[in-house]
């Protein structure tokens, strides 16, 4: 009869006695935007790699000088042989299959940087507003200091080695971008794009399960990241992982936590 007693017991005992949620993700931080309260947290304040998820911040950049009315979407830049060949899927990593000579408006250009993720179309965004990749970087970290990015540090626009952040700040430049840039926020949810007779899909995996944004990332150095974004019942919440195995981890592990956040928040 005691042994029957303590099942009894246990069967029904406080959620606030349940093991907390835990994620396999080496990195990882769930935020509810919204109040501030912090859903999960592993290694949030770690250094890491962040990748192809670079691409936020140089999309930030070109977000801020649209909205200061120093480009404008329909402006054409003419692609350099660096951006080309530099960013060019041939060389490694994701291509927009940029040619030199090309001439591409920067509305294309955001669209290849952040739904083909191509680096060479993070090339040259940063040539055709600093110059050169190098002189990016330098907006590139002013930019981060100024959201309050206090442990991230970036040499390049596309996430080639040398980067480094932590979760917490990529998590709260994701805040920034959309509280700072709705107009432009669209351009994370986009589901594809065609350019050159090339079709390309948009690589986030939990746009299909309520994201609205952000943006995925791999080395192998990092393994395989994504930052995300959702809305339910009036909250928002911030999704960053880092370092999973595989792109099927990424977004089986990226839809768990996505799908455990909008029920903390939703009810």
């Amino acid at each position: 009869m005691r042994f029957l007693s303590i099942l009894v017991c246990l069967a029904f005992v406080s959620p606030a006695f349940a093991a907390p949620f835990q994620t396999k993700a080496p990195y990882a931080l769930l935020v509810d935007e919204t109040s501030g309260r912090t859903l999960l947290q592993k290694n949030a304040d770690s250094g890491m790699a962040p990748a192809s998820t670079t691409k936020i911040l140089t999309a930030e950049i070109a977000f801020s000088r649209l909205a200061a009315g120093q480009l404008k979407p329909d402006d054409t830049i003419t692609v350099s042989a660096h951006a080309a060949t530099e960013g060019n899927a041939k060389s490694g990593g994701s291509s927009m299959f940029l040619m030199a000579g090309d001439r591409v408006s920067v509305d294309e250009l955001l669209q290849g940087l952040i739904t083909d993720s191509g680096n060479d179309a993070a090339i040259a965004l940063s040539e055709a507003i600093a110059g050169s990749e190098t002189a990016f970087a330098v907006l590139m970290n002013a930019h981060a200091r100024a959201i309050g990015m206090r442990h991230s540090h970036f040499t390049n626009p596309w996430g080639r080695p040398g980067n480094r952040v932590t979760p917490r700040d990529m998590a709260r430049l994701a805040a920034y971008v959309i509280a700072t840039y709705p107009q432009y926020y669209k351009y994370f949810s986009e589901p594809e794009l065609t350019y050159g007779g090339i079709t390309q899909k948009n690589r986030n995996p939990v746009l299909a399960y309520g994201a609205d944004g952000l943006k995925t990332g791999h080395l192998a150095a990092s393994g395989f990241g994504l930052v995300a974004s959702a809305t339910r019942g009036g909250h928002r919440i911030i999704l960053v992982l880092n370092g999973l195995k595989s792109s099927a981890a990424r977004a089986s592990e990226g839809r768990r936590l996505l799908e455990y956040g909008l029920a903390a928040v939703g009810g």
